[in-house]
């Protein structure tokens, strides 16, 4: 009799504590948006998909994206009709600039799953290299309800393995 009280009490715990969940995991090129799932008394909790976007802008490459001659001079321009190396111009940092655009576009969708009074808390995992970022573009109230944040990239794990690491 005293095991039946006990499980009872533990699940209490996860409803209470799993309630109105989103479970976020995103890199630079995919964004994932969960919820948590604890309904049932006798199953496991699960994540069901709310969002998934993958962006092709992330995976294309910088020379994909510019020409090839596009901001090339001499490097002699006094010289007339100098021949030899050409100069590749500024870069203003378009690999950054894209960067920021993309982290930015990624808190968009984040602000718009949670900050809704529907959702009580977040769980987020962002790759190390966008994760520091991402928190600064997230609204305050946003940034408020997360209550675990892992720098890793975990949008190739299955749902099971995102959850354990959670």
């Amino acid at each position: 009799m005293g095991l039946a009280a006990r499980p009872a009490r533990s699940i209490q715990y996860r409803n209470k504590t799993m309630k109105n969940t989103l479970v976020v995991v995103t890199d630079l090129g995919c964004f994932k948006a969960f919820r948590l799932e604890n309904h049932h008394p006798n199953r496991a909790p699960h994540l069901e998909l709310v969002e998934e976007f993958n962006n092709a802008d992330a995976h294309d490459k910088l020379v994909d994206k510019v020409t090839d001659q596009s901001g090339r001079f001499p490097r002699n321009a006094g010289t007339v009709n100098a021949t030899g190396a050409m100069s590749d111009g500024e870069r203003h940092n378009i690999e950054l600039e894209s960067r920021k655009r993309l982290v930015r576009q990624l808190a968009q969708r984040f602000n718009a799953l949670a900050r809704g009074p529907e959702v009580e808390r977040c769980l987020l995992a962002a790759s190390r290299e966008i994760n520091h970022q991402l928190l600064e573009e997230l609204e305050p109230q946003v940034r408020a309800k997360i209550e675990k944040c892992i720098p890793a990239d975990l949008t190739k794990l299955e749902r099971v393995e995102i959850l354990r690491r959670f």
